[in-house]
């Protein structure tokens, strides 16, 4: 029998598991007061997980430090800064740095200021700034999901309400910068994440400011398919430039293209005057008139003809969203109210020994390189020469079954781990592969051989059927190291790194990460040793 939606969500609160918000919203199974104190009971449970953080001694070498943060890897870049995620050993978690690429390339502290005056889950939460060795940066919040810039390049364009729900959720985003007296300045598709788990969140608040201080001020820095028609003339940014960029975006999520396709800002502008645009209901003949309607407002040339505000935006939208099941379920409520209560008085009691009764998995992994002065973790630019021992650092709070897999430039394609008849699962510790903790010994030799190397890394808390049919007939790596030609690493999770036919096609068959496993994808290239 198919479990309620109302249980489902508090197991997965429960297991430190995102709850699939827009499964549970798209079945309609709960109303806005449900939906909403579940939301409630999951920001109290992450808060005291993130209270507990872990032990900086625990975590992978740092790539380098930056003030107090130690930086592990990159996330992404800008035209102006790099991402990195990075470990507060203050705070005891997980951030995002932003750190600029070159002193004083842009407004950095003032970005960190205006996320500092807001707090709402649909924005960015932003934990802190500073400036070290002449470099500004802000951490913020991790968001494990994609931006929907990635979803409509993946996936093309979204469902109705899969639209409806992301425009809510950034509307009420919107409306709380607006509160604060902030123009965000350069709303687009890439500056909005969709968390694993549904949430929305609004990112990149650097080109823009306070309104009062916009007036006087006419460089704008946002992406010109954006722009409103005021604003291409000369007109300073505002909450109804903000609106009419909201539109485009909306507009884009439901057609897969821009309202307008012009060339040059000129083009643009005058497409805009003369409202030169498909209407919505002709690309998407199911959306209702209203929700239709009220995007094309949002596009109006005219500012004073655009929504009041981003809160009706948001609230119309809302009621939309909410669509015939308005129907309300008193003995879910009642339950509600009880779990969250309950829920709450037991984390109040039990703050300290929450992580252990309901850990969240976290797992990590990271290639390390021998030599006279110990383990050196491999930086993303960092090569690896003849001689050189590698080894798979894996780090887990729970006992979890490790697939490691190689491909080379031939198409010979390998499984380095499991050893055959060796350890699995492993425990929930920091082992080193391929010894694990039966001979920590071991390694990858890096030898002469081909010019590329791939690799797939996957880490689950249960053994992957799937993926144990598939590589049946692989050849399997003995206990003696295991010798392949490695070079420097490159590592991104959403990017095409594999081009080897057989690890592709593993990748194709796995379903995409979710609370159960993740996925890591490598490409090795030799430098050989001078």
């Amino acid at each position: 029998m198919h479990r309620d939606a109302f249980d489902q969500a508090l197991d997965a609160i429960a297991d430190g598991v995102p709850p699939a918000w827009t499964t549970i919203e798209s079945e309609k199974a709960l109303d806005e007061a449900e939906l909403a104190g579940l939301h409630l009971l999951e920001d109290v449970a992450v808060a005291f997980r993130g209270h507990a953080g872990g032990d900086a001694s625990t975590r992978p070498p740092p790539l380098f430090l930056w003030g107090s943060l130690r930086v592990e890897e990159p996330l992404g870049e800008g035209t102006y800064a790099h991402v990195w995620r990075a470990f507060d050993p203050w705070l005891e978690r997980e951030v995002a740095l932003k750190l600029e690429r070159e002193p004083r390339s842009s407004d950095t502290l003032g970005e960190a200021r205006r996320l500092a005056r807001i707090r709402h889950p649909n924005v960015l939460a932003c934990f802190g700034c500073a400036v070290h060795d002449g470099r500004a940066g802000l951490w913020t919040e991790v968001v494990d999901g994609r931006s929907l810039a990635a979803i409509l390049r993946d996936d093309g364009a979204c469902s109705i309400e899969e639209v409806l729900r992301i425009g809510r959720d950034l509307a009420r985003g919107l409306a709380a910068m607006h509160a604060a007296g902030l123009v965000h300045g350069d709303i687009k598709a890439e500056n909005v994440m969709r968390e694993r788990g549904g949430r929305i969140v609004l990112m990149d608040f650097g080109a823009g400011g306070e309104e009062r201080l916009l007036a006087e001020r006419r460089i704008v820095s946002a992406t010109p398919a954006y722009l409103a028609p005021e604003v291409i003339d000369g007109a300073p940014q505002t909450r109804r430039s903000d609106l009419h960029a909201f539109g485009v975006l909306m507009y884009l999520l439901l057609t897969g293209s821009a309202p307008y396709a012009a060339e040059d800002l000129r083009a643009l502008r005058d497409a805009q005057r003369a409202g030169a645009r498909r209407p919505l209901r002709s690309a998407r003949p199911e959306l209702d008139a209203a929700t239709a309607a009220l995007i094309e407002r949002c596009l109006e040339a005219d500012p004073s003809q655009r929504p009041r505000s981003a809160d009706d935006v948001a609230r119309d939208l809302a009621e939309a969203a909410a669509g015939g099941s308005r129907n309300r379920r008193a003995d879910r409520r009642r339950r509600l109210a009880g779990a969250v209560l309950a829920g709450a008085l037991a984390i109040v009691a039990f703050a300290f020994a929450w992580p252990h009764a309901f850990p969240a998995w976290s797992a990590d992994v990271v290639f390390v390189r021998s030599s006279t002065n110990g383990d050196e973790a491999l930086a993303a630019t960092a090569s690896v020469r003849d001689g050189d021992r590698l080894r798979l650092r894996v780090s887990s709070n729970r006992s979890s079954h490790v697939y490691v897999l190689n491909e080379d430039a031939a198409g010979n394609a390998i499984v380095l781990f499991p050893l055959a008849g060796g350890e699995d699962p492993l425990p929930a510790a920091t082992v080193t592969l391929p010894g694990g903790t039966k001979d920590p010994s071991l390694a990858w030799e890096v030898t002469p051989g081909a010019d590329r190397e791939e690799f797939i890394v996957v880490v689950s808390l249960e053994r992957l059927p799937t993926l144990d049919s598939a590589l049946a007939g692989w050849v399997r790596s003995g206990p003696e190291p295991a010798t392949r030609s490695l070079g420097r690493v490159v590592s991104d999770e959403h990017a095409p790194l594999i081009r080897g036919e057989r690890l592709r096609a593993l990748l194709s068959g796995l379903s995409r990460e979710d609370g159960t496993h993740h996925i890591w994808q490598y490409a090795f290239v030799h430098a050989p040793r001078q």
